[in-house]
């Protein structure tokens, strides 16, 4: 029997010892951990391929405050997400947009020097 999305994510966020439960307290929590949840919350947003996953991932992001979000989201994407790969890159272009629309100049600007053609698309499709 497989296990839903939400017991595989809720299996992966107890390997740094934090309950899913916890996302809203997520800036109570060690820095550590907090990039680190953020880090796998964003992998489930944005490199799936299944809708379900996706949208439980975006829907746990914008369970985290928003102002500890503001204050790291960037650090998290430029240093552990693959914001290179153009599916991933629109994925989190879609989540920012939706969820903390705040942030989308900062996150189009991490590949604005870019010369390759699927991320400049991703971009023009966000400006």
């Amino acid at each position: 029997m497989s296990k839903t999305y939400e017991d595989q994510l809720r299996q992966q966020l107890l390997e740094y010892s934090f309950q899913m439960e916890n996302i809203c307290m997520l800036d109570h929590y060690d820095l550590f951990i907090s990039k680190k949840v953020l880090r796998i919350l964003l992998e489930w947003a944005c490199y799936g391929q299944n809708e379900a996953g996706i949208m439980m991932g975006r829907k746990k992001v914008s369970e985290i405050p928003k102002v500890w979000l503001k204050t790291h989201l960037v650090d998290v994407v430029k240093n552990d997400f693959e914001y290179r790969d153009d599916w991933n890159y629109r994925r989190l272009l879609e989540m920012v947009t939706e969820v903390i629309p705040d942030l989308k100049a900062s996150i189009l600007s991490i590949n604005s020097e870019t010369d390759d053609p699927d991320l400049i698309d991703v971009i023009n499709d966000f400006k």
